[in-house]
């Protein structure tokens, strides 16, 4: 992880500070594309001048830097959250990973659109970042489906495919969300999708059916 510069000693108001730039300048960046949006116009969008914001910051760049750290946060966060509900059955526990996974991406998702959308152009390190935490949620699921196919709770030839299409489903909610949102609340999307999962590892006869939280 690199350093990012800054001129305060309070590392609880950095940490605030640094937040309230990340939120911020996603929403603007979206709206604008990186390339097109000013340290100027961030700065005015969080209320600041543009030498107070740089006393949280050293470049422009150091804002995606901190974007591509706040995922790392969320992932962390995520599979923590997973770690706790572990107290059920498998299927129990892989039916509230993906309710915890996918109201996440509906929380932050214009920072996953603008992930995707910039990914490409990311450097070596920061792309890195993405991949790895990616592979840890599909890692953390195929250990779930794993888990389960052992006692008996599903069947499954290749965990890790269907771990992938987790993550598949979580990506197309946040892409086509403009889309889904038509017919479908985060709610009913996530019944449905898992719905279909426990059908097809439960080897099911008929649908099987989520009660909605």
């Amino acid at each position: 992880m690199r350093k990012v510069r800054t001129f305060s000693s309070d590392i609880d108001l950095v940490k605030e500070r640094r937040s309230h730039i990340v939120k911020t300048a996603v929403e603007l960046i979206v709206k604008k594309g990186y390339n097109h949006t000013s340290t100027r116009e961030l700065a005015a969008a969080l209320g600041m001048s543009t030498g107070g914001l740089y006393h949280y910051i050293g470049s422009k760049d150091d804002i995606l830097y901190l974007i591509i750290n706040f995922t790392s946060d969320l992932t962390q966060s995520l599979l923590d959250n997973c770690t706790k509900c572990n107290n059920g059955s498998i299927t129990q526990h892989f039916t509230e990973c993906i309710r915890l996974y996918l109201t996440g991406v509906e929380q932050y998702r214009d920072l996953h659109n603008f992930i995707n959308h910039v990914m490409l152009s990311l450097s070596v390190n920061d792309r890195r970042i993405v991949y790895e935490n990616e592979s840890r949620i599909v890692a953390y699921l195929e250990k779930v489906l794993t888990e389960g196919v052992k006692k008996g709770e599903f069947r499954a030839h290749d965990c890790k495919c269907l771990a992938h299409n987790v993550v598949a489903i979580a990506n197309a909610w946040a892409n086509r969300g403009w889309y889904l949102k038509r017919y479908y609340t985060i709610d009913s999307y996530i019944k449905e999708q898992t719905g279909a999962l426990l059908t097809l590892l439960t080897g099911a006869s008929d649908p099987v059916h989520v009660t909605a939280r």
